[in-house]
Parts: C-alpha cells; structure tokens; sequence
C-alpha cells in the first residue's frame, strides 16, 4: 500500500527574527517545494499538518514562513525535524515514479528473467541517478538510472533492466 505522504526535506534551523526555518529540500527541484502549500509532521497519531506561507530559495536551502511559527523561539523545535508532502500534492509527470516506491522492487534481466535483487536505495552521482541493487546476500550493485540500463518499471513487475556485461557478475 503506497503511503500517503511522502518525504519532502528536513528543517535545519530557524533564520531572522520572525520565525523563518531553513530546508533542505529532497524533491526534485525547490520549484517543487515552493509550490507547496501544507506540509506535514509525523507523529504517533499521524501526520499534522503545518501552513506554507513562504517559501524561497536561500543558499542552497530553501527559507520558509510556516503559519503560527513567528519567532525564533516557535520555530526551534522543528530543527531537524523531517516533513511530509501529501502525494496528492505532488506533480508526477507521466512514466514517472517516486523513488519511494521503487525501493523494494525486484530488479531482473528484461531478456532472460534473471532476478538480480531488489532497489535498495537511490542516490544521485553527477551524471546520474544510482539504483543500488541488493542480492539476497546483502551485495549491492551501483546500477546508472538511465534509458540505456532501465528498460521498464512497472510496480507490480518490477524494474526490468539490461545491464553491460559483467555489471552483475560478481552477485
């Protein structure tokens, strides 16, 4: 079951005198984030939401103004405190997916069927994404996320790919 909400950034620290927080921001772009008009906290009894009613880009973070935070002194106790978008509120260009729900999917040869293991995790290199690749032995392959090796997602399926040779060879 695809959770509904999923992660957008983290709050680093309160900035200024009127209750501005610093973000980092874990979508694809600020744009993303500034777009956004609630955000959310987990907790025990759910996520709560929180009011955007700012959010620019700063450095390399984004700085935003959340409703009834107007101090510093509110804003201290979301420092490192990670926050929620509601998937219903976040674009999905067609053919896309979120990485949230690639991780787990089993990873196979598109040609033969050959199972090599599940995504792990994801992580971003300079050329590109890297899916890591998990045998049932706990040995991870830095796969590239691109058209060439990535042949087809499908969330029930799978992710079927064509690898060079040798990329697989060692799990």
């Amino acid at each position: 079951m695809k959770n509904a909400y999923l992660e957008a950034g983290r709050f680093t620290s309160t900035h200024g005198v009127k209750g501005d927080i610093k973000a980092e921001c874990w979508c694809d772009d600020l744009s993303v984030l500034r777009a956004l008009k609630t955000v959310y906290l987990k907790g025990k009894d759910g996520y709560t939401p929180l009011q955007v009613v700012r959010c620019v880009p700063y450095r390399d973070l984004a700085l935003m103004h959340l409703q009834g935070y107007e101090s510093p002194e509110a804003g201290a106790p979301l420092k490192n405190r990670v926050f929620y978008a509601a998937r219903e509120d976040l674009p999905l260009e067609e053919g896309s997916f979120f990485i949230a729900d690639l991780i787990g999917l089993e990873v196979y040869d598109i040609d033969d069927g050959r199972k090599y293991g599940v995504l792990s995790d994801v992580t971003d290199n300079a050329a590109s994404q890297l899916y890591l690749v998990k045998n049932e032995e706990g040995k991870i392959v830095y796969l590239p996320a691109v058209p060439e090796f990535i042949i087809d997602i499908d969330l029930e399926k799978g992710i079927g790919v064509r690898p060079v040779k040798g990329l697989f060879d060692e799990i």
